[in-house]
């Protein structure tokens, strides 16, 4: 299917089961407008090209993460806090997907190809988006807010739980539903503990998959390949289906750089 029937048979689907957020065709054959929402359809198009699955089967999938998608954006809109008192203690490091052409106009940093980083201020029903004007309001540069919440979410994360399961092979979960999980991989000292679970060889990097928002998932490079690649697919499959979708790549991480496979 190429990219301008692909949009067609996305539009459809949404229209069917979003009938009162107004979908319409974009300026171009890969985005899709709600609103002054501007979806991007190219990586979605790249999975449904190598997913394999009927197109039913990719609509559920679909359906769901659109619907993820439209929760993020309105929850962007809310109030933001209009000190800085109310505003610094509630600033954390976010991940969500760059199919979102509306978070350009937040505070965010690049992370991968499908994923973007951002700053946002946590509350009650979820978390805001933070923009430039935020910043300037406050007082405070993209820079300053950046470092900021990633401060808040290291003192966020002081009694995390990593779970493992044994294996072989051994796998590091965070799984603390706290929305944050996936963004812990911003976090060296994160990372360092991953690796202290799963590096018994003496290595010093591992794989790590954010399939989506609220899960992390890591095992060492040691990992027979065909176990290794069985999970890969896992994950990209999840990256699909799963809530709040994020990434289908992998990345090697160490405690000071992370890269996509």
């Amino acid at each position: 299917m190429n990219i301008a029937d692909f949009s067609e048979f996305v539009l459809a689907r949404l229209r069917q089961e979003f009938p009162a957020k107004r979908f319409e065709p974009g300026e171009d054959l890969a985005t899709i407008r709600c609103g002054e929402v501007v979806f991007g359809l190219t990586n979605l198009h790249a999975q449904y090209s190598q997913s394999g699955l009927s197109d039913d089967e990719f609509a559920k999938g679909l359906l769901n993460s659109f619907e993820q998608m439209i929760e993020l954006v309105e929850a962007s809109a809310s109030a933001i806090p209009e000190t800085w008192d109310e505003a610094k203690d509630r600033l954390r490091l976010q991940l969500v997907s760059s199919r979102i052409d509306e978070l350009k106009s937040a505070i965010t940093f690049p992370f991968s190809d499908d994923v973007t980083s951002s700053v946002v201020v946590d509350g009650e029903n979820g978390y805001a988006y933070v923009r430039p004007e935020d910043a300037e309001r406050w007082g405070q540069t993209s820079v300053d807010l950046i470092e900021i919440a990633k401060a808040n979410l290291v003192t966020a994360s002081e009694n995390l739980e990593i779970k493992v399961a044994p294996g072989p092979p051994t796998l590091a979960i965070i799984q603390t539903g706290d929305s944050y999980d996936a963004a812990r991989i911003l976090l060296p000292a994160i990372r360092e503990k991953l690796m202290e679970v799963l590096c018994e060889d003496g290595s010093s990097e591992i794989f790590v998959g954010v399939p989506n928002r609220d899960f992390l998932i890591a095992w060492s490079t040691e990992t027979p390949k065909d176990i290794h690649d069985q999970l890969a697919a896992t994950i990209a499959m999840d990256a699909q289906r799963q809530s709040h979708p994020l990434s289908r790549h992998l990345f090697r991480v160490t405690k000071a750089t992370i890269v996509p496979v």
